[in-house]
C-alpha cells in the first residue's frame, strides 16, 4: 500500500482552495461602503489575492491607500479581476464605475483628513478619540493611519511585527479591532502566512498555527516571532476574529499536496508512513476539538480533515494500515481511527474491522499474549478498556465489551492469584505485597468493574492498618519524605476510588479529666503521626473551645466519666454542633445499655478500658475512615 501521492492530495485541492470565503455567499457592493464591510473586505482580499501577494498587502491596505489603488487599476489583469467580480455578484458592468468611485473618494478623505503617525504609546488614545463619534469616517481614518504606520514595511512578517507593537500597547476591544482584523487578512495570505512562519516546512507550520488555534501548549521557544508575539497577544485578550483565520489558514495549508510524513528507504509498501499520517491527523483532530466535541472553524475544519483522512482510510486499506503490528498495537490504531473525523462509509470500514477483533474467539489469548509480565497484562487490559469506554461505539456495545474485559481481568486476578497476599492475610498483610497492588492501581492497571470493587476492598482494609501507615509513612526519613509517600499513595488509591487519610493533616481532641489516661492517648496519636494534639480536662472545657470553632477538629477522643460534663452529655451537644464530626468514646462502661445510649446519639465508635496503643490506632483509623469514606 502507498501513501498519498502529490496527484492524489492535489484533487483535494480545488475544493477549499477559496477557504476563506468557502460556504458564504460573495459580497455584493451597491455602494462605495460596502467594500468597507467584513463581507465586501473578504471579497477585494478572494478576488485580488494574486496583486496583493505579490505587493505583500492587505484588502484593508487596498482600499485605504491611493497609491496601492492606482498599482492594481494599472496591472494587466485588472480588467479580468473586475470581470470576476462582476460574474460573481451577478452585476456585469457595474463594479468599475464603484471602483472609480471608491478611488476618488479615498483621494478625498485623505486629503481633508491627513492620517496622522501612529506610534504604540500614542495609538490608545488616538484609536478613541478617532473612533468616539462612531461612524464610517472615524474608522476610514483609523485603518488609514494604521495602513501609513505599516506602509513602510516590506514584507507580511515586518507589518505583522508593526501591527503587534500597537495591539500590545492596548487591550480595548474597540482599538484592537481593526489590528486583529489587519492581522487576520495576513494569516488568510498563503504568502502572508509563509511570510511570518519564515517558510516553515508543512508539518512545523501546521504545528505553529494549530498551536495558535488551541491554545493548548507553550508556544516553542524558537518559534518565528510573529507566531510567539500572536501566542501572548491571544493568550491575553479573546481574538475570535483572528482564531477564525486561522482556521481558515489550517484549512488552506491542508489542502495542499504535503505530507506529515514521508515512506523510509525500508518501508516498501508505504504503511509506516501512512500510519504516522494518520497519527499526525488523529493529534490535530483532537487538538482542533473542544471539550464539546466541536471544531475550532466548524464543519468547514472537519471536512478538511475528512477530505484529507479519506485518502487514507477506506475499505481497502484498513487492514493494511495494521499489517505488521501486534494484536494490541491493531487495536490501538483502529481506535484512533474511529475517533477522526472519517467519511461514513470510511467510519463503518474502521468499526466493522474493529468489532472483527472482538468477536474473534481467541480474542482473550491474542490480547493476553501481547505482554510477558503480569503486571503488564493487566495494565494492557484496562488499556482497552478505556479505549472502547472512550469509542464512539454505541453506549450499549461500549458497556458490553467494557464488561467482557473486566470479566477477563477479574479471571486473570483469580487465576494468577494476584491478589492472594491480601485476601489470605487475617489480619495485617505484607506491606510489600499491599504496595504491589497500590502501584497497580496508581498505574491504571485495574478495569472499571468488578474487577475494580475486589481490589478497592483490599486497599481500603489493608492501607489504613496501622502496620501499613507505619511502614510507609512514619519511617520516612523526614517530613519532605513522609508528605511525598502520602501523596502518591492517596492519588493511587483514588484511581480505584479508595479515599486515603492524611494523617498528618489531622486535629484530634482528647478530652479526659485523669491527666495520665490523657498522656497515653495523646502519646499513642503522636506515634500514630497525628499533626496537630490538643487536650481539655473535662467535657465544659471541650465544649466552649468546639462551641468557638467547632471545625478546628478533625476527631474527638473523649472519656465517658468525667466532672461538670460527662462524655455523653458532650457527645449530645457536639451533635447539636455537628452532625458529621467523628467521636470516639472511651469507657469502662461496655456494658449493652451505655453502648446504646451512645449510639442513640450518633457516636462513631467507642473502645473500652484497658486497651492496647495497637487497638486505639486501629479504631481511631476506622473511624476516621468512615468518615473519610462517605
Amino acid at each position: 500500500m502507498k501513501g498519498p501521492s502529490v496527484k492524489e492530495l492535489a484533487s483535494v485541492e480545488a475544493a477549499v482552495m477559496d477557504e476563506a470565503v468557502e460556504g458564504a455567499a460573495p459580497p455584493v457592493c451597491r455602494e462605495p461602503a460596502d467594500f468597507y464591510t467584513p463581507a465586501g473586505r473578504d471579497g477585494v482580499g478572494r478576488f485580488c489575492r494574486r496583486f496583493l501577494d505579490e505587493n505583500a498587502l492587505t484588502a484593508t491596505e487596498l482600499l485605504h491607500h491611493p497609491r496601492h489603488q492606482t498599482a492594481l487599476s494599472n496591472t494587466a489583469t485588472f480588467v479580468a479581476i473586475l470581470a470576476q467580480a462582476e460574474r460573481a455578484m451577478e452585476r456585469q458592468g457595474a463594479l468599475a464605475p464603484l471602483v472609480n468611485e471608491i478611488a476618488r473618494l479615498t483621494r478625498e478623505r485623505l486629503k481633508e483628513a491627513p492620517p496622522t503617525e501612529l506610534s504604540p504609546a500614542a495609538y490608545p488614545g488616538r484609536a478613541a478619540e478617532l473612533l468616539s463619534g462612531g461612524g464610517f469616517l472615524g474608522r476610514f481614518q483609523l485603518d488609514a493611519a494604521i495602513v501609513q504606520r505599516i506602509a513602510s514595511c516590506r514584507s507580511f512578517a515586518d507589518k505583522a511585527g508593526a501591527l503587534l507593537d500597537l495591539a500590545e500597547s492596548t487591550a480595548h476591544p474597540d482599538a484592537l479591532a481593526p489590528l486583529e482584523r489587519l492581522l487576520g487578512e495576513i494569516l488568510l495570505s498563503d504568502a502572508g502566512t509563509a511570510s511570518c512562519a519564515r517558510d516553515a516546512p508543512f508539518a512545523p507550520l501546521i504545528d505553529l498555527i494549530v498551536t495558535l488555534i488551541a491554545a493548548d501548549r507553550p508556544m516553542a521557544e524558537d518559534a518565528p516571532p510573529v507566531f510567539r508575539r500572536l501566542a501572548v497577544l491571544m493568550g491575553r485578550v479573546p481574538m475570535p476574529a483572528l482564531r477564525d483565520a486561522l482556521a481558515a489558514a489550517f484549512r488552506r495549508e491542508m489542502a495542499k499536496p504535503a505530507c506529515f510524513t514521508i515512506a523510509s528507504a525500508g518501508d516498501m509498501f508505504g504503511i509506516d508512513a501512512v500510519q504516522r499520517e494518520i497519527l499526525a491527523l488523529s493529534d490535530l483532530s483532537a487538538r482542533l476539538r473542544d471539550r464539546a466535541g466541536a471544531y475550532a472553524g466548524g464543519a468547514r475544519t472537519e471536512a478538511a480533515l475528512q477530505r484529507r483522512s479519506a485518502l487514507l482510510v477506506n475499505e481497502d486499506t484498513v487492514p493494511e494500515i495494521t499489517r505488521g503490528r501486534n494484536f494490541m498495537q491493531k487495536l490501538r490504531i483502529l481506535f484512533v481511527l474511529q475517533r477522526m473525523p472519517l467519511s461514513p462509509s470510511a467510519t463503518k470500514a474502521v468499526t466493522d474491522y474493529l468489532r472483527g477483533f472482538f468477536d474473534s474467539r481467541d480474542f482473550a489469548g491474542r490480547l493476553l499474549d501481547c505482554w510477558k509480565e503480569r503486571n503488564e497484562k493487566l495494565k494492557g487490559l484496562a488499556e482497552v478498556q478505556r479505549l472502547v469506554l472512550s469509542s464512539t461505539l454505541p453506549e450499549e456495545e461500549r458497556d458490553r465489551l467494557a464488561g467482557r474485559l473486566d470479566d477477563l481481568q477479574n479471571t486473570f486476578l483469580r487465576t494468577q492469584r494476584v491478589l492472594a497476599p491480601l485476601i489470605q492475610a487475617k489480619e495485617d498483610a505484607p506491606a510489600d505485597a499491599v504496595l504491589d497492588i497500590v502501584r497497580l492501581a496508581g498505574e491504571g492497571a485495574i478495569c472499571n468493574g468488578k474487577s475494580r470493587l475486589a481490589v478497592a476492598r483490599l486497599l481500603y482494609r489493608h492501607c489504613h492498618r496501622p502496620r501499613f501507615i507505619r511502614h510507609l509513612l512514619l519511617n520516612a526519613p523526614g517530613a519532605k519524605e513522609r508528605a511525598a509517600r502520602a501523596g502518591w499513595l492517596r492519588q493511587s488509591l483514588a484511581m480505584v476510588g479508595v479515599p486515603f487519610i492524611d494523617l498528618a493533616a489531622q486535629r484530634v481532641l482528647v478530652v479526659d479529666d485523669e491527666a495520665g489516661p490523657r498522656a497515653f492517648v495523646t502519646s499513642v496519636l503522636r506515634e500514630l503521626g497525628i499533626g496537630t494534639v490538643d487536650g481539655a480536662v473535662d467535657g465544659q472545657e471541650a465544649l466552649e473551645r468546639l462551641q468557638a470553632d467547632v471545625s478546628a477538629y478533625d476527631l474527638i477522643i473523649c472519656d465517658w466519666m468525667m466532672p461538670r460534663l460527662s462524655g455523653l452529655d458532650l457527645l449530645k451537644r457536639v451533635r447539636g454542633l455537628s452532625g458529621d464530626l467523628p467521636f470516639l468514646m472511651v469507657t469502662a462502661l461496655a456494658t449493652l445499655e451505655a453502648v446504646r445510649k451512645a449510639l442513640a446519639h450518633q457516636v462513631s465508635g467507642y473502645i473500652a478500658k484497658p486497651f492496647t496503643p495497637e487497638q486505639l490506632e486501629e479504631k481511631i483509623l476506622l473511624v476516621l475512615a468512615q468518615k473519610d469514606g462517605g
